[in-house]
C-alpha cells in the first residue's frame, strides 16, 4: 500500500549515489551514450543536487521560472524498427527536427510516445536523450507509470535524474474514483519532486479526470505548476483555469483551441504538434498577438487533427516522414497505417 503520511518512507531528498550517476551516462541501449563522457556526469550531478537543495520538506517549491513553461510543448513520437525496438538514431533526428521550430518545450514520454507500451528503462532513455539534445529548451516527461504506486517515488527520482526541467504525473488507474485519495497521492509526489510538476489527464487510465477543486488545492498548497486538460470541452477547461488562474493550463483539444485562448489557457500540448509543430507554433504566436491569421491556422490544424485520428500515432509518423524524417510507421500501440490514412496525410501535406 502506498504511504501518504508525513512520516512516509518515501519522503526523502533525491540524491543519487555515484553508481547511479555512472550508469546514467553509460546508458542501456546505445554506445553513443559513452561518448557523452565526463561532462555529462558532471552536468547530471549539478542538476540532481540542485533539485535536492531546493526541495523543502515543509513547503512546495515556489521559485519556478513560470514563463519558460508557457506556450507550445511539442509532443514527441517514438520511432520503432520492424522488430518494434526503438530506433535511437531516428529519434535523435526527429527530436532535432522538432527543436528546429523553436517550441517553448518538448513533452517526451507522453501518450503520443506510446508510453503505455514502453519499459521504464526506455522511458528514462527517451527523456535523457531529449534533454541532451534540447539544451536550454525545457523538456518534461511522465514520471509515474509503473503498475504499482509503491514504485512511483523511485521512478520519479530516476526521471528527475535524467535532467528534465519538470515532471508530468498521471492519475494511477482507479485512484481517480476517490478524488481525495488522488489528492493525497499527487500532493505527496509533488512534494517529493522538488521540481516543476504538471498533471496530465491521460485518457488511457480510468478515471483520468482531475476535479477542478482538487487541482486548485494542489496548485495552491503543493506547488503544482500546471495541467494538461483533456476534457475536450470549453466548460471543462474554463473550470480548470478559473480554479487556479495563476497556473498553466495546457489545451490538448485542437477544435476548441482558438476559443480557449481568451479563456486563459497558457499553453498547448496537442497531437497535431507531433508532426506539424511549426503550424502549431505559428498559430500560438498569431493568437497571442491577436492576429487574424490565427483563425486560418486554426482551421488548418483542425483539419489535420481530424485526419490524424484515422491511425494515430502511425499517421503522425507517416506525416513526419513526408517532411524528411526517416521514421517508419511501426507502432507498439494498436495502430497500423491504413491506406485511407496514408492518402489523407498525402493530401494534407500536399496542400500545406
Amino acid at each position: 500500500m502506498f504511504e501518504y503520511s508525513e512520516e512516509s518512507k518515501f519522503r526523502q531528498i533525491f540524491v543519487p549515489g555515484k553508481a547511479r550517476l555512472g550508469r546514467r551516462t553509460g546508458g542501456t541501449s546505445s554506445q553513443r551514450n559513452e561518448a557523452w563522457g565526463e561532462k555529462a556526469v558532471k552536468d547530471d550531478s549539478e542538476r540532481v543536487f540542485k533539485h535536492a537543495l531546493t526541495l523543502k520538506e515543509d513547503k512546495p517549491l515556489n521559485n519556478t521560472d513560470y514563463q519558460k513553461f508557457t506556450g507550445v510543448f511539442s509532443l514527441l513520437l517514438t520511432p520503432f524498427r520492424s522488430n518494434k525496438e526503438i530506433d535511437w538514431d531516428v529519434y535523435e533526428k526527429y527530436v532535432n527536427w522538432q527543436l528546429s521550430f523553436q517550441p517553448a518545450g518538448l513533452f517526451a514520454v507522453c501518450g503520443s510516445s506510446e508510453m503505455k507500451w514502453l519499459t521504464l528503462e526506455e522511458r528514462l532513455e527517451l527523456a535523457r536523450r531529449a534533454v541532451y539534445l534540447a539544451g536550454s529548451t525545457p523538456v518534461v516527461a511522465t514520471a509515474n507509470l509503473e503498475p504499482n504506486p509503491d514504485d512511483h517515488p523511485d521512478e520519479l527520482r530516476r526521471m528527475i535524474e535524467t535532467g528534465v526541467s519538470g515532471v508530468v504525473l498521471v492519475p494511477p488507474n482507479g485512484m481517480g474514483e476517490d478524488q481525495r485519495r488522488l489528492h493525497a497521492y499527487m500532493a505527496n509526489m509533488a512534494d517529493l519532486a522538488g521540481c516543476p510538476v504538471i498533471l496530465y489527464e491521460w485518457p488511457l487510465v480510468h478515471p483520468y479526470r482531475v476535479d477542478p477543486e482538487i487541482y486548485r488545492e494542489l496548485v495552491s498548497s503543493h506547488g503544482v505548476l500546471g495541467l494538461k486538460d483533456t476534457t475536450c470541452t470549453l466548460e471543462g477547461i474554463s473550470q480548470k483555469v478559473n480554479a487556479a488562474p495563476d497556473s498553466i493550463v495546457y489545451q490538448a483539444n485542437t477544435p476548441y483551441l482558438l476559443e480557449s485562448v481568451p479563456l486563459g489557457i497558457k499553453g498547448v500540448m496537442a497531437i497535431v504538434s507531433a508532426a506539424s509543430g511549426k503550424t502549431v507554433i505559428d498559430f500560438w504566436n498569431a493568437a497571442m498577438r491577436e492576429e487574424p491569421e490565427a483563425s486560418a491556422l486554426h482551421n488548418k490544424l483542425v483539419y489535420l487533427d481530424a485526419l490524424l485520428r484515422f491511425s494515430y500515432p502511425a499517421s503522425a509518423k507517416y506525416l513526419a516522414s513526408l517532411q524528411g524524417i526517416p521514421i517508419e510507421t511501426y507502432c507498439r500501440a494498436d495502430s497500423a497505417l491504413t491506406e485511407e490514412a496514408r492518402k489523407a496525410m498525402d493530401v494534407w501535406h500536399g496542400h500545406s
